[in-house]
């Protein structure tokens, strides 16, 4: 059963408070309508007409003047709601007859439907109330009009059971603690950190939600705040991983004085859901990657760490390193139907080595470096590549690629402006 409130000039709130009093979930249909159950009243308060003269004395006592409706579903009670003054109970099975009154424009204004093209040909076919449409056989309705004329029909009957359309509650992703004392060791900050970052995980785990963002700002005393920000490639809500990261950053970067009082806060966001192979072996979780990746950022520098994105130029080895993207597993369609090619692949030597390249008639005939020696079999080039003469990255090479009597090819340059030689690679 359910009790709809309805009134015309309805306050805002005014109704929806009212219903707060009887039940914890109540339908906010519109400014004016508010739909709740009362099944859970039945044992409290008694019969409906019971529940009824409560739900008027309580708003009697708040000066408020509003029309109430009982019915076994809650478009029926909203329907009746709006349409009938006063207090109306309906009980199981006599909807149609009640609802028979109501006109056929209260159906569209419910369900918020525009087509006035429908609404005339019900006209047209001298239809003007519910008990007009309820009264139509429902497959000769369904093959005139479809599946909205169906749904019209159901409303019209009193037969459309659905559940109350609740109002998402925001959940707070935040925790804020002041110290009765100050803190100037990590190790006690950090516990309180840990049960923070326990509670806030704990309410994206019932929200079925993951952290993407972790904020932190540390109040000191008579200093300016300090902020932090830990960006994670994958969405996490282990409070353990996620306590790790901040430890490793704040031991990296230590605030510059005793701490008052701190605020955390994270951003929510779909968690990542992967499907694993029945006969592969589990990869390492997300999580970790992330801790040994901050382990290495803090020995190497954050700067030294991320995803190799190469530079729009033509210079050798130009590229620069980004921050590390979202990690998945799934392949994507051009991954999947990508078709197979041969291709030579090279190892590259970072240092190049240098190099001794005796030239017979401009054609290298041998090549003396470190680990490579031997005399040239075959050979292929000069490549000349240059660019960047506007910058101080300027290059300009000669490239050659080689097949020495050690039974290996190896690609070999000239820098042109100094003359000399490197090994810069070898083709596998």
């Amino acid at each position: 059963m359910y009790a709809c409130l309805f009134r015309a000039e309805a306050v805002a709130g005014e109704l929806y408070e009212l219903g707060l009093a009887f039940s914890p979930a109540v339908e906010q249909t519109d400014p004016s309508t508010v739909v709740f159950s009362i099944a859970p009243l039945r044992k409290l308060l008694g019969s409906p007409h019971q529940i009824a003269s409560e739900i008027s004395r309580a708003g009697y006592e708040r000066k408020l003047r509003a029309n109430l409706a009982i019915a076994s579903n809650p478009d029926s009670a909203i329907l009746l709601a709006r349409y009938y003054a006063g207090i109306t109970l309906v009980t199981p099975g006599e909807e149609r007859e009640k609802l028979g009154a109501i006109p056929l424009p209260a159906l569209f204004a419910l369900t918020g439907m525009a087509d006035v093209a429908l609404l005339d040909v019900l006209h047209r076919w001298g239809l003007k109330t519910c008990e007009d449409l309820a009264a139509l056989p429902e497959q000769g309705v369904v093959e005139r009009l479809g599946n909205a004329g169906q749904y019209l029909r159901q409303l019209a009957c009193g037969a459309i059971q659905r559940p109350l359309r609740l109002a998402q509650i925001e959940t707070n992703y935040e925790e804020h603690l002041e110290f009765e004392h100050r803190l100037e060791l990590l190790e006690p900050l950090l516990f309180l950190l840990g049960r923070a970052l326990q509670d806030v995980c704990g309410r994206l785990r019932t929200q079925s939600r993951a952290a993407r963002l972790l904020s932190v700002e540390l109040k000191l005393e008579d200093r300016e705040p300090y902020q932090c920000a830990l960006e994670f490639p994958v969405p996490l809500a282990d409070s353990r991983a996620m306590l790790k990261l901040l430890q490793l950053h704040l031991e990296r970067h230590p605030p510059k004085g005793a701490i008052t009082a701190f605020t955390l806060r994270v951003d929510p966001a779909e968690p990542r859901r992967t499907q694993n192979g029945l006969f592969l072996p589990p990869a390492p979780a997300p999580d970790k990657l992330q801790l040994t990746l901050a382990r290495i950022a803090g020995m190497v520098g954050k700067e030294n760490v991320g995803t190799p994105e190469l530079l729009d130029t033509y210079r050798p080895d130009a590229f620069r390193l980004q921050p590390l993207p979202a990690l998945t597993t799934d392949a994507g369609p051009d991954e999947k139907t990508k078709p197979a090619t041969l291709q030579l692949v090279m190892r590259l030597f970072r240092p190049a080595l240098p190099a001794r390249v005796r030239l017979i008639e401009y054609s290298p005939k041998s090549v003396l470096a470190s680990g490579v020696k031997g005399n040239v079999l075959r050979s292929a080039g000069p490549w000349k590549t240059s660019g960047e003469w506007w910058a101080a990255t300027f290059w300009c090479r000669e490239e050659w690629d080689v097949a020495l009597d050690d039974g290996a090819l190896y690609r070999i340059y000239q820098d042109v402006q100094s003359g000399s030689w490197f090994v810069h690679g070898v083709y596998d």
